[in-house]
């Protein structure tokens, strides 16, 4: 997913559209709102240079996805100064510019295949790390693998003994009490009021929740 942080780019959703990614162009006041789920790219859009610092900032709070920065052209040296912006061009640019930049980034930070997605719940598989509304989660390791496998097919209800077996490995002389202390502590990290992910399936086991359920 690409983000703009301001709809003043020139045009970045329909040079976008020309990647596989999904493009989506918001204003400055929904910044916080478009960065959950943590997308793969940030366009930063901005006139001055204290504005291109609170911007990159705020984006740098709640994602560690690569950054590009629209400036304008008296803003190239102090944009080249700032260590967080991944790329950088100027509002004159060309269309062909911007794409190949916009491309060339999420070449080099792909998150195909590393990244899981539901709804505001993002796991990286490349990082082992969770989040959630773009806010880090800390998990165990257990808890993370728990996680991660039932992310990995929603919908499907797993036995405590099949989570037991590709979870905690063949090896695991536990009994499957383990399984439910496990999903107890996972569900109070990731659950709130406006978040249910897993579901206890009654006298089988549980099961991630798939969009709809």
């Amino acid at each position: 997913m690409v983000q703009a942080e301001d709809a003043r780019a020139p045009d970045i959703a329909r040079l976008a559209a020309a990647t596989p990614a999904t493009v989506e162009t918001v204003d400055g006041d929904s910044l916080e709102a478009a960065l959950h789920p943590s997308p793969s790219l940030v366009v930063v859009v901005a006139a001055t240079s204290d504005e291109l610092s609170h911007r990159v900032r705020t984006v740098k709070a709640f994602t560690r996805s690569p950054l590009m920065a629209v400036v304008l052209p008296d803003m190239v040296e102090a944009t080249a100064a700032q260590t967080a912006v991944d790329d950088f061009t100027t509002v004159e640019a060309c269309g062909t510019d911007l794409l190949a930049r916009i491309q060339r980034l999420l070449r080099a930070h792909p998150d195909s295949g590393e990244i899981i997605r539901r709804g505001d719940l993002a796991i990286n598989s490349a990082t082992c790390e969770v989040s959630l509304g773009g806010r880090l989660i800390e998990l165990t390791f257990k808890e993370y693998s728990l996680l991660k496998f039932l992310a990995g097919s929603p919908g499907r209800v797993f036995t405590r003994e099949v989570l037991l077996s590709r979870v905690w490995g063949y090896d695991y002389y536990g009994g499957d009490r383990t399984v439910d202390v496990h999903v107890r502590r996972l569900r109070s990290k990731i659950e709130d009021a406006n978040h249910t992910f897993i579901d206890t399936v009654r006298n089988i086991g549980y099961r991630f929740r798939s969009e709809g359920q």
